[in-house]
Formats: structure tokens, sequence, C-alpha cells
């Protein structure tokens, strides 16, 4: 069963196919530019995609796509296209946030306890979410500012993974040492392929995760695929 990954929101944005029958194996992965996300340039890189792989729109039998949070353009453009394929071809089509794709991934040797996840939006603000130890997660996406997610760190003993380094440098300026972070992520093949193993249940429905970032600015965001 060949299934689509469509992630259009991340940094260095992806779509990969996987294959079931080879143990999900990457069977063909091509990166986008981030600045341009509309949908006339994501149509033509899934068409050059297929076209590398051998397989066709009617081979496709799972569609999955990161959901936010983001540019909101990106999101919106990532999420039709899947539900467009996910028509034509009558088959599902699910949503993770980024933060939950990072979190059933992740292969670091984790302490007891929660699990989160951190990526930075601008100046000090961030994009946290919360996961069970087993990466269920808690909650939905919210932005708070480093201050903030430092009192509920300090309380919850969480284990703390972010895709850049701009956490750990906020602390690096306020002299604290914090345990269990790992930063600057990124996502190995062999994890990737996890998602595509994961059943229906681990999966919501495919609705955007829009998250409002006050006086938005550019900023420079960190890749999180190998």
């Amino acid at each position: 069963m060949i299934t689509l990954l469509i992630d259009v929101v991340s940094n260095n944005s992806i779509l990969a196919l996987f294959d079931q029958k080879k143990s999900q194996k990457v069977i063909e992965k091509i990166r986008l530019d981030h600045n341009e996300m509309r949908s006339e340039n994501v149509i033509p890189a899934l068409e050059s995609l297929l076209d590398n792989s051998t397989y066709g729109y009617s081979d496709i039998k799972k569609v999955i796509c990161v959901t936010g949070p983001g540019n909101y353009t990106n999101i919106r453009t990532g999420i039709a296209v899947a539900k467009s394929i996910s028509l034509v071809n009558d088959i599902d089509a699910y949503g993770l946030t980024q933060h939950e794709l990072i979190a059933q991934t992740s292969q670091y040797p984790l302490i007891q306890g929660d699990l989160v996840v951190i990526i930075h939006s601008m100046h000090d603000d961030f994009y946290y979410q919360e996961f069970e130890s087993n990466t269920q997660k808690k909650q939905d996406p919210i932005l708070l500012n480093a201050a903030d997610i430092m009192d509920k760190i300090e309380s919850s003993k969480a284990n703390i993974i972010e895709t850049g380094n701009e956490f750990l440098n906020y602390l690096i300026k306020k002299s604290i040492d914090l345990n269990n972070l790992h930063s600057n992520y990124l996502i190995p093949d062999s994890s990737l392929s996890k998602i595509c193993a994961s059943t229906s249940d681990d999966f919501s429905k495919i609705d955007a995760k829009y998250i409002k970032t006050p006086n938005f600015v550019k900023y420079t965001k960190k890749n999180i695929y190998e």
C-alpha cells in the first residue's frame, strides 16, 4: 500500500511516498521551496515525485498531511491537495501537527515522564504542545513565551524536543541549565516511516491548526528533515 506524506508547513517541506509492502520504506522524496507553497507549485512537484517513483495517483491508498501550526497559506495549500487526492481516489486522508510528527518519530531515549515539543515562532515565542510518554497528545499546540514554557516544564519535569536551537539560546542567555532538552532535532527517513505505519486511531481529522501569531514578522525557521 502506498502512502503519501504532504508537508508544506515545515521549513524544509517535503512530499514523500512510502510502501507498506517494503517495511514502510521511503521510496521517493522531494524537497520543496518553502517560499513558494502555492498549489500551482505543489501539484507539479507531486507529479514529478510520482514520475520518479513509477507510481501514479491511483496507487496512493492513504494520505497524511501536516496541518500546522505555521503559515496560513501553506496550511491551506497542503490540506487542499490532500483532500483533493482523497476525494478523487476515495481514500482516507489524515492530519497531524508538526509537533505530532516530531513526537511520533522521536528516537531519543527519554526518561520517564511526558514529552514537550516546541517550534520557534518569533522572538522568544514558541509553538508548544505536550504529549504523554506514549506520544499521545495532551493538548493542541499553543503559542507561549519562553518564560511561560519554563514555568510549565520546571513543574512537570518533562522531556523537551525543539527543532532549532532558539530555546537553548534563550536558556544560555538566562544562565539556565536544563536537562533533557534535545535541540536541532532532525527526522531521519527510518523514523519518518513510522508515521505511515500508524493506524487511523493515531491520527485526527484533517483540520487546519491555525494559531494567531501577534505582530507577525518574517523569521528564520529551522529544518526538520535530514
